[in-house]
């Protein structure tokens, strides 16, 4: 079991049967949007989502990273789909989408 990093450039990739993917975009907490999911299928699953600063401190007006890790539960092609918006809120400031190949093994 591995996991596969990919961030906003990526909108495909390929991992093994319970490889996690772990999914870094860029996030400011302070204007309210965050990363959601809209849509996921074909087997995978978010097993934890997280906002990240990394080692600088939290500061008003600072960027962040949300991380998302997936979890593929069978072989095919999965989809995830994320939005960026406010939870009170219908506007869209952002889209990620991201395809997702599992294999029985090897990438």
């Amino acid at each position: 079991m591995g996991e596969v990093r990919v961030t906003a450039e990526d909108s495909e990739v390929r991992v093994s049967l319970g490889d996690d993917v772990v999914v870094q975009l860029p996030e400011n907490a302070t204007t309210g949007y965050r990363w959601d999911v809209d849509r996921i299928e074909g087997g995978l699953e978010v097993t934890s989502s997280d906002y990240r600063t990394g080692d600088r401190p939290v500061l008003p007006g600072a960027g962040g990273t949300r991380v998302l890790r997936v979890h593929p539960t069978a072989i095919g092609e999965g989809r995830l789909e994320l939005l960026l918006k406010r939870p009170w809120g219908q506007d869209v400031a952002d889209r990620y989408g991201l395809r997702v190949h599992v294999s029985s093994q090897g990438r």
